[in-house]
């Protein structure tokens, strides 16, 4: 089983990934992913500063919405990353608020168009965003990998058994957040508050409610409850879990059907303190 992780820009800065990535290709991870949240720093900018920085390691957008670039400059970009990076490259692609049958016509439409550009064997690998079932089987006719986000282990086995016509080489992944800060108070605050702020979308929703996890969420919200994380939201997130409860949350992924376990640290504190938590991760997973 391989390993990912995932560098966001509102935590870690350009500056600081020029710094990470050495380090990050010292290890053993597979893959460096950076999510597309539009801010402060653009994904695939992230990406030439860490493909730059690095000979063995994938970089990958995890991911970008195909809408917001001009289909041509995006094109250009991205033959730019694969080419100078020797095929490094990872081009995650999600629908973002899109839903339903046409959302997902279209990025396989973009998808296409995109790979069209490029001889069979020089093609950039592309990865979906993957949240429920029909997204999941697209991805597995027509991308070459798919990424899963804040689930647990039991939704990516429900999701594997689910997806049974992917190609032979096809790469689930899945986003493993975690929340660091060196407060333990603050860490639990942060996961909390990011459960929530998932809670809203509807997509996440359903998803939550197909877990079975919304009475463990609306707990959160009980002033009784003193800050504690009910269990059932532990399996799938965690506030500054020790070393061993990061090794099992991995290994639970992966015995799950995850091909590629991606390690998504959310860190508030200085920067040292950010680099201490990614090579404590990095070295975690090796």
């Amino acid at each position: 089983m391989k390993a990912g992780l995932a560098l966001r820009s509102t935590i870690f800065a350009p500056s600081s990934v020029a710094r990470i990535i050495p380090l990050l290709e010292r290890s053993r991870l597979d893959s460096v992913w950076f999510p597309g949240i539009g801010r402060p720093f653009d994904a695939l900018d992230m990406c030439g500063v860490s493909l730059g920085a690095s000979q063995h390691l994938r970089v990958g957008t995890g991911v970008i919405r195909s809408t917001d670039y001009d289909a041509t400059r995006l094109l250009a970009r991205v033959h730019t990353l694969s080419e100078a990076s020797a095929g490094r490259f990872i081009l995650g692609l999600g629908t973002g608020s899109g839903t339903g049958e046409r959302a997902i016509e279209g990025l396989v439409d973009a998808a296409a168009k995109l790979r069209a550009a490029y001889p069979e064997e020089r093609k950039p690998p592309v990865f979906f965003a993957a949240l429920k079932r029909k997204m999941l089987r697209a991805a597995g006719v027509n991308a070459d990998g798919a990424i899963l986000n804040f689930c647990p282990p039991s939704y990516v086995r429900s999701m594997v058994s689910k997806c049974v016509n992917r190609k032979k080489e096809f790469t689930l992944a899945c986003y493993v957040k975690l929340f660091f800060a060196e407060d333990d108070a603050v860490a639990r605050r942060m996961l909390i508050e990011e459960i929530r702020m998932y809670n809203r979308i509807p997509q996440y929703h359903s998803m939550f409610e197909e877990m079975g996890a919304l009475d463990a969420i609306a707990k959160l919200d009980d002033p009784s409850s003193a800050g504690e994380i009910p269990g059932e939201i532990l399996k799938i997130s965690a506030a500054n879990p020790s070393d061993d409860e990061v090794a099992r949350i991995f290994d639970d992924f992966g015995r799950a059907g995850a091909d590629l376990p991606i390690l998504y640290p959310y860190v508030s504190g200085e920067g040292e303190y950010k680099m201490e938590v990614v090579e404590k991760l990095a070295s975690i997973v090796a």
